[in-house]
């Protein structure tokens, strides 16, 4: 199986990393450079195409690379499609191919692409701006962190950590118009989300309390039901949440606790209306920043931005995880994702 570890390249990460799992003998095979690229903080992974958020000299966008070989995941840049601004910390292509929208954490900014018929970004459409702020001393102005497609297909929504909100935006003629505003909690800075299956809930992690908010979907507007710890009570330390993850199977929810430096494993019940907290599991190693799921359910990958190890664990069948041998080195490691 082949992945790629997206990361900073601040200290020593060059920017895309490639790696291979053997799903047989569940261990790493290699880890490469794949990509060298200024702070590819994050990718979308779309079978031939690579979309990789990009930080230029003076101008930030997108980076689209094309994948030479699906076998061994061989890599070539194709174009960018750069403006003046500041980098993206997220983005995500739309289920029609016809555009990427990326978000801004600095500037609170979501921002729409064209990609045209070969799959290339080609060039920047609209911007929108998010308004607002919170009580926390982070939340001082918008800071999106996260844009995801509905599940109905009609929508993009956008997670603002600074605003505690959530703003569900259509694309309208190459535009992007709000259609709705979801307040969360105040000063709990809401970071990812992931949808349940059937699209009716929404399950958002949050950085400044590291929570899980559970949410009603309904129309592009989300309505929180209950909200869940995704650390032991009894730590008193400073921990930020960071990614949140589903199983394939529906069944589960992962998230990673930097600080806590541990992965949290949730239970969806209740035809996904709550959770269950069933483990939490030190990561091994320093601010797990993101992981994911291997696509046949049988493992977690995480990586870790501060002490740049790359580290396997086996996913239980009752969804817990259990670390594995062999770890791997991924320079300043932001995101994972699997060809």
């Amino acid at each position: 199986m082949i992945g790629y570890v997206g990361t900073y390249t601040k200290e020593h990460g060059k920017g895309i990393y490639k790696f291979e799992l053997d799903v047989e003998a569940g261990k790493f095979v290699s880890i490469e450079e794949a990509a060298e690229t200024p702070n590819a903080t994050y990718l979308d992974i779309q079978n031939d195409r690579i979309y990789a958020v990009k930080k230029g000299k003076t101008k930030a966008g997108i980076a689209t690379f094309g994948v030479n070989d699906l076998e061994t995941g061989e890599l070539r840049f194709i174009e960018d499609c750069l403006e003046e601004g500041a980098s993206g910390c997220h983005l995500t292509l739309t289920s029609d191919h016809n555009y990427l929208v990326d978000a801004v954490y600095l500037s609170g900014e979501i921002r729409l692409y064209r990609v045209d018929e070969r799959g290339i970004v080609t060039e920047q459409l609209d911007v929108f701006q998010v308004e607002g702020d919170g009580p926390h001393e982070r939340q001082d102005n918008p800071h999106s962190h996260f844009v995801i497609e509905t599940p109905d297909l009609k929508y993009v929504a956008a997670v603002d950590l600074g605003a505690d909100k959530i703003v569900t935006l259509e694309i309208k003629d190459d535009k992007l118009e709000k259609v709705a505003e979801s307040k969360v909690a105040a000063g709990s800075g809401p970071r990812h989300l992931v949808f349940g299956d059937g699209g009716h809930y929404a399950y958002i992690f949050t950085e400044l309390s590291n929570e899980v908010i559970v949410a009603n979907y309904h129309d592009g507007e989300f309505f929180p039901v209950e909200t869940y710890s995704a650390l032991p009570e009894s730590f008193d330390g400073h921990s930020q949440g960071a990614a949140i993850r589903k199983h394939p199977n529906g069944k589960y929810i992962y998230v990673s606790n930097r600080g806590h430096d541990s992965i949290a494993v949730f239970e969806i019940e209740a035809e996904g209306k709550s959770l269950k907290r069933i483990q939490i599991e030190s990561t091994n190693g320093d601010w797990p920043r993101d992981f994911n799921v291997t696509p046949d359910g049988e493992y977690l990958i995480c990586a870790h931005e501060r002490s740049h190890n790359l580290v396997l664990f086996k996913i239980n069948e009752d969804g817990t995880i259990e670390r594995q041998e062999g770890e791997v080195e991924a320079p300043e490691g932001v995101f994972v994702g699997f060809l």
